[in-house]
C-alpha cells in the first residue's frame, strides 16, 4: 500500500483594498492606480464633489465609486473609504502619487507577509516634489490592517498611527517609496496652506489644547508667518508631559522652533533651543547640523564645524519631518568649507567643497569658492575648469563668474577668451567693477589704450580708490605725456596712502621717487603685487639703479619676473625711442647699470 503523502495546509494571502478620496482628478487616476492592479485586490474610490470624469474614469479602471460631499474634514473622506473597504488590509493614496514598478513589487512581497492576526501596520517614505522644500523625504502610515475602530484623526494633516498605536498595533518603518507629485508652483501651495489654516483654526477653536493641533497649525504658519509659528510650537515644548512622554513630538518640535527663530534671525533664542538639544539628543545628526548652520551664520566657525563635523558622524536619515536629504548633505560640507576658510584652513576648506559636489543643484556655491581658491592660490587653469561648469550648471546668470573666468584667462594669457568672459559680465552688470578692472588691465597690455582708459574710468567712478587702476593708468599717462592726469593719478595716492602732498613737483626725477615712495608704502602695508606696479611706473618714468634693486626681489618672491623683466626692457625702449641716454644694459637676463 502506498503511503500517503502528506500535504501542508496553506492559508491564502491577505487581501489589499486600495483606497482613495479624490476631486477633479479625471487625468491622475490611471497613472495612479494601473500599476497597482496587480496587487490590491479591490480599489475603492471615495468622490467628494468632482465636475469632471472622475467617477466615470475610476469605475472604467475597476473601482468601486461612492460619494461624499465634502465637509472640510480630510479623516471624514478617508474613514468613509474605509467603510466600503472588505480587504484585510488597506494602502491610501492620493490620486497625485504614484509607484513605480519596483516598489509595487515591494508591496506584493509585504503583501505575502501580512500576519492574520492584523497586528502590523506599515510606514512607506514619501517622496515628495514641493516648490518650496524641493525633493523631500519623509515616512507616512500608508498600509494597515482594516480592523475595528482603525480611524484617521485630523480634519487637516490626517493621520493614523496614534489611533493605530493606542490599539497596540505594532508600526513598522520600510524602505517602500511612494512618489507624490503634488502641486507644482508657489501659488497652488500656498492657496492649500490658507485651506489647510482655516480648517486646523476652527478644530482649535473646539479642542484648544490638542498639542497636534498645534503642532500642524506651526508647520501650516512656519512658511511665512514665523512668530505666529512660535506660539503655536511653544504650547508642546513647554509642556513637561510631551518633554518627557512623548520625546518624538518634542523634539521635532523643538527642532522647528528654532528653525522658526533662524528665520527670523532671533539667534539667540535659537542657538539656546539649539545648544538644550546638542545637549540631550547628542545621537541626533539633524540637531548638529541646525545647530552648526545657525553658528556659521552668527560668525561663531570654530564652534560651527565642532557640529557639522558631529552631524556627518551621526548620519541624517529619513524621519517623520520632511527632510531633503540630499540638499542638507551638500550644506554639511559647504558650510563645514566656508568655516574652514574663515578660520585659515584653505586645504581643508577645499576638501570639503569637492565633496560637496554633485549632491544638490546649489553645488555651483561650492564651484564659484573652488574657482576663487583656485584664483588665490594661482591655479588659473583649475580656475577656469570651476568657473565653465559653474556657468554650465546654472550660474550663467551671475556677472561674478564671467569676471573670475575672465581674470583666469587674462593671467593664462588667454586674452580673446579673457576679452569675451569680461565683456559678457559686463552686459549681465555694467557696473561689475571687478570687470571692469580686469578688461582695463587686459586692453593696457593690448595696448589698446583708448578703451583701457574708459574702463579704468568707470571703475574709478564707482570706486575711487581702485589703486592698481590709479596705477595702470599713471603708466598711461607718462606714455601719453599727459602730465595732468598722470600727476592727477600720483596725488590721488599718496592722498589714499597718507603721505606728504604738500610740495610743487619740478622734474620727472622728483614724480619717479613719489612713485617709489607711493610701491615702499604699499609694500610695507603686504600688498607686494601693489608696490610692484608702482615700482614700475616709477621705473617708467625715470629708470634708476635704486629703484630696479627693488623691482627684482619683489618680482622673484611674487614669480612674475619673467613679465618684470619685459616691463623693463620695455622701459628701456620707450626712453631710447624717445633720444635720452639711459645707462642701463638691458640685453642681459638681469638688466643692470653700466658703471
Amino acid at each position: 500500500m502506498k503511503k500517503k503523502r502528506r500535504q501542508t495546509l496553506k492559508h491564502p494571502h491577505s487581501r489589499l483594498s486600495l483606497c482613495m478620496i479624490v476631486k477633479n482628478e479625471a487625468e491622475n487616476l490611471a497613472p495612479c492606480i494601473n500599476p497597482l492592479k496587480p496587487v490590491v485586490d479591490e480599489i475603492i474610490v471615495v468622490d467628494t464633489g468632482s465636475t469632471d470624469n472622475t467617477k466615470e474614469i475610476a469605475e472604467q479602471l475597476g473601482a468601486k465609486v461612492f460619494d461624499f460631499p465634502w465637509c472640510d474634514d480630510f479623516s471624514a473622506a478617508r474613514n468613509e473609504s474605509i467603510r466600503h473597504a472588505t480587504g484585510d488590509y488597506i494602502l491610501w493614496l492620493d490620486a497625485d502619487d504614484r509607484v513605480d514598478e519596483s516598489e509595487v513589487q515591494k508591496i506584493g512581497l509585504l503583501k505575502r507577509r501580512f500576519p492574520f492576526k492584523k497586528d502590523e501596520a506599515y510606514y512607506g517614505i514619501v517622496n515628495t516634489q514641493s516648490p518650496i522644500e524641493g525633493d523631500c523625504l519623509y515616512y507616512q502610515m500608508r498600509i494597515f490592517p482594516r480592523v475595528k475602530g482603525v480611524l484617521f484623526e485630523g480634519k487637516v494633516h490626517e493621520q493614523i498611527f496614534h489611533n493605530l498605536g493606542r490599539m497596540g498595533i505594532k508600526l513598522v518603518q520600510t524602505d517602500l517609496v511612494i512618489m507624490h507629485t503634488g502641486y507644482h508652483d508657489d501659488g497652488a501651495v500656498i492657496t492649500k496652506l490658507e485651506r489647510n489654516l482655516r480648517i486646523i483654526e476652527e478644530e482649535l477653536k473646539s479642542d484648544p489644547d490638542n498639542f497636534l493641533l498645534h503642532f500642524n497649525a506651526a508647520r501650516t504658519l512656519g512658511i511665512n508667518r514665523q512668530a505666529e509659528a512660535i506660539d503655536h510650537m511653544k504650547r508642546i515644548t513647554e509642556n513637561d508631559t510631551i518633554r518627557n512622554n512623548n520625546k518624538p513630538l518634542f523634539l521635532q518640535a523643538s527642532l522647528l522652533l528654532g528653525k522658526y527663530h533662524t528665520d527670523l534671525k532671533l539667534y539667540n533664542e535659537a542657538i539656546s533651543i539649539y545648544k538644550n538639544l546638542s545637549r540631550d539628543y547628542e545621537k541626533i545628526g539633524m540637531v548638529h547640523y541646525l545647530f552648526g548652520q545657525l553658528l556659521f551664520w552668527t560668525g561663531d566657525y570654530k564652534e560651527a564645524i565642532e557640529e557639522l563635523r558631529k552631524s556627518l558622524i551621526f548620519p541624517i536619515q529619513v524621519d517623520f519631518l520632511p527632510v531633503n536629504l540630499s540638499q542638507v548633505c551638500y550644506y554639511q560640507y559647504y558650510f563645514l568649507g566656508q568655516c574652514y576658510l574663515e578660520t585659515g584652513e584653505a586645504d581643508l576648506a577645499k576638501e570639503m567643497f569637492i565633496k560637496s559636489l554633485n549632491h544638490y543643484k546649489d553645488h555651483i556655491k561650492s564651484l564659484e569658492a573652488l574657482g576663487l581658491l583656485s584664483l588665490k592660490e594661482h591655479k588659473f587653469k583649475e580656475a577656469v575648469e570651476y568657473y565653465e561648469r559653474a556657468i554650465q550648471e546654472g550660474g550663467a546668470s551671475d556677472d561674478s563668474n564671467y569676471a573670475n573666468l575672465g581674470l583666469a584667462y587674462r593671467k593664462l594669457g588667454l586674452w580673446i577668451e579673457a576679452e569675451k568672459s569680461l565683456v559678457k559680465a559686463l552686459e549681465i552688470n555694467p557696473q561689475r567693477i571687478e570687470a571692469l578692472t580686469n578688461l582695463g588691465h587686459l586692453y593696457h597690455k593690448k595696448k589698446e589704450v583708448p578703451k583701457a582708459v574708459d574702463c579704468f574710468i568707470k571703475a574709478l567712478d564707482l570706486d575711487p580708490n581702485l589703486k592698481d587702476v590709479r596705477l595702470a593708468l599713471s603708466d598711461i599717462y607718462f606714455r601719453l605725456s599727459d602730465i595732468e592726469n598722470l600727476v592727477g593719478q600720483c596725488d590721488a595716492l599718496l592722498k589714499e596712502l597718507n603721505l606728504p602732498r604738500n610740495f610743487v613737483i619740478e622734474s620727472f626725477n622728483e614724480l619717479s621717487v613719489l612713485y617709489e615712495r607711493i610701491g615702499e608704502t604699499l609694500s610695507k602695508n603686504g600688498l607686494s603685487n601693489l608696490s610692484l606696479m608702482a615700482y614700475h611706473v616709477s621705473f617708467m618714468i625715470h629708470p634708476s639703479r635704486g629703484v630696479l634693486d627693488k623691482i627684482l626681489p619683489v618680482a622673484k618672491i611674487s614669480k612674475v619676473l619673467e613679465s618684470s623683466r619685459e616691463k623693463i626692457h620695455e622701459a628701456l625702449v620707450f626712453h631710447k625711442r624717445q633720444g635720452q641716454d639711459v645707462a642701463i644694459e638691458f640685453d642681459s637676463p638681469t638688466p643692470t647699470l653700466r658703471p
